[in-house]
């Protein structure tokens, strides 16, 4: 397990072990969580890198589509990923995976009835993206509407912070989202010129200097759900507005957890199997409301081609709730688990 101050390469955090044909481990590291709780997108990686593993002998290794569901919360440590072969087919297969945590067995069943946490449910189609044929139609997609980007960079330019329209980002230490530890493992490029605060650009690339790889697109569409972060009121803002009698939407220190209930995940492209440097990511919200929002993020390739394209269900909740005390047993005797 990583220590906070440690970064641990996306490939070994998400390294997995084989325990039989339908079961594989993993174990969730510290420097991928926000708080006390690991990335849903990065736990939705690990999930990814089993069924790829669990496809492997009749070729089925891309993810064509996944819809997760968020049961409660997970946590650093050993887990368990059993998967149940829905419909084996010959150009589309449909698996179940079940992620589970707490009172694991060192042997078959793996996990202990009552006790064991069942924490993230999915099901994924998997198949050969590189075997797909028939009808392609151009639908004019860009990403012009509703805010135009800023033009492609010039990639040796921005990986020293020379680019003319991208620069790095700095994450304020001082920020309220400083607990999210997450944030160290991928360097971010944002426009020079921002132009609203509604639809958020940005250039990624994994700090270890690991390529992004398939497998990376559940924690890439994860990795910058901070919508609301660019929303948040500057002191003076949230004084000014005060004085103007208006309702200041939240205090400028207030300190957010926005776990995510729902992720789902199309791919559009296959990425090389090497993997690439950059991804581009355009992330936002259709409505914030009564602490909860609805996430679309666009990924696109060096080139401009789209990648993925990924939409989520997340809450908005106080800090205080990913650290609060959590029930260790899913018996029924024992009272309810601590859902988020």
């Amino acid at each position: 397990m990583g220590s906070q101050d440690t970064l641990v390469p996306f490939s070994e955090a998400t390294k997995l072990e084989r325990l039989d044909t339908h079961t594989y481990s993993v174990n969730l590291v510290d420097s991928f969580c926000i708080g006390t709780v690991p990335n849903g997108g990065y736990v939705a990686s690990c999930i990814l890198q089993a069924a790829s593993l669990h496809l492997a002998s009749v070729g089925q290794t891309d993810v064509l589509n996944v819809h997760l569901q968020y049961l409660t919360r997970t946590e650093t440590g050993p887990a368990v990923i059993i998967i149940e072969d829905i419909k084996l087919g010959r150009q589309l297969s449909t698996i179940h995976a079940t992620l589970y945590q707490h009172a694991l067995l060192p042997a078959a069943p793996w996990i202990t009835p009552r006790s064991t946490r069942k924490e993230i449910a999915a099901y994924l189609t998997m198949t050969d993206l590189s075997k797909e044929q028939g009808v392609s139609l151009p639908t004019a997609f860009s990403l012009q509407y509703p805010v135009a980007a800023p033009p492609r960079p010039d990639f040796a330019a921005l990986r020293g912070d020379r680019d003319p329209h991208w620069a790095r980002f700095e994450f304020p230490s001082h920020s309220p989202l400083a607990y999210a530890r997450c944030l160290r493992n991928c360097v971010y490029y944002d426009p020079r010129e921002q132009s609203t605060k509604t639809v958020i650009d940005k250039w990624v690339r994994f700090a270890s200097g690991e390529n992004i790889t398939a497998a990376a697109l559940g924690y890439m569409s994860d990795c910058w759900p901070y919508v609301v972060e660019a929303q948040r009121p500057s002191p003076r803002e949230a004084a000014a507005m005060k004085q103007r009698g208006e309702d200041v939407p939240f205090a400028p220190d207030a300190r957010f957890w926005y776990p995510t209930v729902v992720l789902n995940l199309e791919v559009k492209k296959a990425l090389p199997k090497e993997g690439v440097e950059w991804l581009q990511l355009r992330v936002q919200s259709k409505q914030i409301k009564n602490g909860r929002l609805d996430l679309e993020v666009l990924l696109l390739d060096e080139s401009g081609d789209l990648v993925a394209i990924s939409n989520h269900v997340n809450l908005i909740l106080g800090s205080e709730r990913n650290t609060a005390e959590r029930a260790r047993n899913n018996s029924a005797a024992e009272g309810p688990v601590s859902r988020i």
